[in-house]
């Protein structure tokens, strides 16, 4: 006899042996039990989740000869071992992917009328998504209308591609992924039921490698069986996200070298990789995603705990940049082998943040400079060196006051603390950016020169810090053009917020436009203020003087020929 897999010999026979899928088997069996099934279903989910089976179980219990009552077909009759043998008459199956034409609509529509030896005749039409638009629409009035012993069931695990003429004649009912703690005792259960030794490492490899997917997991424990055990060269993300928690790039290298070496595909390595970071970025929150056990939560928690937040969100973003990548490039290891070096530089620069759930605000802009990056990290911790200066500050020699100026105050002549030294210490306690964007947008914009005003339009607030307010502009060149009146700007921010400030200016990215295109696009139109022109008093020689000038013996005429 030709061996069977294991997911076709376990296939569930009644809505008792679904898994998973509460919301559908009460639906369904509800609807047997007080004879209200709808016409027609659209059963939607990822693989292996029981679409198909469902639709059977249905089909199965409709026509029932000896039904229980409970909505469960019986599974004795001679209906039900047809269906169970896969030659029933009653149940007509359809591969859209295959019949996605409006002729194979149409035979089906075509015999729908005719009857059958069932109570009820049952269409299973999978993967539907896949008809064309032509057959969709042939399929309508034959779906909103069938005959009364006719029901429809479209299964599909693209939902979206149904045409919404399609999803609105029917009830559309979604399935899930199956929890890792449901599929763990389901493949116990398979394995007593087909007297297979398995121990929890083979349960708890074949659950991973489901990943919700009652057909995949089965897959897997077939190929364990056949194998004669866990595969050694199984490829685990396990040393790659170690990797990770320890920041360390050529721990990561090697892993990700190691992994592919041993027959693990660079895509399907990023993507466990990044739903293995998923669950220890959910185990450091304190949440169970459902797809883990519970022995496995305290190892992640304790990854977390050596992993910030920041460095896992960044890691699970730049993996997930390399799922898309990865389709078009001609090396794949390599864009996953530059995700990992992007990682690791960016967590090692000045002022990126390292850990966000701490509280931390500092944080690396685009196109930041290596100079300005350590100014920022020195101005983050100066005020807590001041403490500990702030006492020998006294005994230190008094310094001359500079020359009397007419708008000397007494205070300053007195020798005291400069008022803008005073604003400039407390600006880090006193100045938020909220507060500065605010008075930049309504008090200090307005009253710029246009031509101030049309250069730094587009300029936003991003760092307030130790008397410095740094903002950002879309390229280097439109920063070049606003560092000519930076001047005027700190002299409006310090009339309107009442303090002494600076202005840094950065460019976005830190490079500039590669085109003119992109010059004129991001670089503002001059605006000229008719009020700076100035009159001259000595207009020179006119245009009819000098045209004279250039024909001697002309002679200037105010008439006109009319001509």
């Amino acid at each position: 006899m030709v061996y069977q897999s294991l997911y076709r010999r376990f296939r569930p026979q009644s809505f008792s042996e679904v898994i998973g899928q509460e919301h559908l088997v009460a639906a369904l069996r509800n609807a047997v039990i007080e004879d209200r099934v709808g016409h027609a279903y659209l059963l939607s989910g990822p693989r292996g989740t029981g679409k198909t089976s469902t639709a059977r179980i249905l089909a199965k219990a409709l026509n029932c000869l000896e039904p229980p009552g409970n909505g469960e077909p019986c599974g004795a009759c001679e209906s039900c071992v047809a269906f169970e043998l896969g030659n029933s008459m009653d149940l007509v199956e359809l591969d859209a992917a295959s019949n996605n034409n409006v002729a194979n609509i149409r035979e089906i529509t075509a015999n729908a009328a005719l009857g059958s030896p069932g109570k009820r005749k049952i269409y299973l039409l999978d993967e539907v998504h896949m008809l064309t638009t032509a057959a969709s629409n042939a399929l309508l009035k034959t779906l909103e209308e069938p005959p009364e012993h006719v029901i429809f069931i479209l299964a599909t695990t693209d939902p979206q591609k149904v045409l919404p003429t399609i999803r609105s004649r029917t009830q559309h009912v979604e399935l899930t992924l199956v929890p890792a703690r449901l599929l763990s005792d389901h493949v116990e259960d398979i394995a007593e039921r087909a007297e297979l030794q398995v121990d929890s490492a083979v349960v708890e490899y074949v659950v991973e490698r489901g990943a919700g997917s009652v057909r995949d997991t089965l897959s897997a424990l077939d190929q364990v069986v056949t194998a004669g055990g866990i595969p050694e060269s199984r490829g685990s993300v396990d040393a790659l996200v170690e990797a990770i928690a320890n920041q360390d790039l050529t721990e990561a290298l090697t892993a990700v070298a190691m992994t592919i070496d041993a027959g693990v595909d660079p895509k399907d390595l990023a993507y466990r990789a990044t739903r293995k970071l998923r669950d220890v970025f959910l185990a450091g929150a304190g949440v169970n995603s459902g797809r883990i056990s519970e022995a496995e939560l305290p190892a992640l928690a304790d990854i977390a705990s050596r992993m910030t937040r920041a460095m896992n969100v960044r890691a699970l973003e730049l993996l997930g940049r390399v799922l898309v990548d990865i389709r078009q490039s001609p090396d794949p290891q390599l864009v996953l082998d530059l995700a990992m070096v992007r990682l690791f530089a960016e967590s090692t620069q000045p002022g990126t943040t390292q850990d966000t759930s701490e509280g931390s605000t500092s944080h690396r802009e685009p196109g930041t400079k290596p100079a300005e990056q350590a100014r920022a990290a020195l101005a983050a911790v100066q005020p807590l060196e001041e403490p500990e200066t702030a006492a020998p500050k006294p005994e230190a020699a008094p310094v001359p006051p500079p020359p009397l100026e007419d708008n000397t105050s007494p205070a300053q002549s007195q020798g005291g603390p400069q008022p803008d030294e005073n604003r400039a210490a407390e600006t880090p306690k006193d100045l938020s950016i909220a507060q500065v964007s605010d008075v930049w947008q309504h008090k200090v914009l307005p009253v710029l020169t246009a031509k101030a005003r049309a250069r730094f339009q587009v300029a936003k607030v991003i760092d307030v810090a130790n008397g410095c307010i740094r903002f950002e502009l879309p390229n280097e060149i439109h920063r070049e053009r606003c560092e000519q009146l930076k001047g005027d700007i700190e002299k409006a921010l310090r009339e309107m917020l009442n303090t002494s400030v600076e202005v840094e200016l950065i460019a976005s990215e830190g490079k500039t436009p590669e085109s003119n295109d992109q010059i004129q696009s991001t670089s503002e139109e001059e605006i000229v203020d008719p009020a700076e022109f100035e009159v001259a008093s000595d207009g020179g020689p006119s245009s009819v003087d000098r045209v004279l000038e250039a024909f001697p013996g002309a002679v200037a005429s105010d008439k006109e020929t009319g001509k």
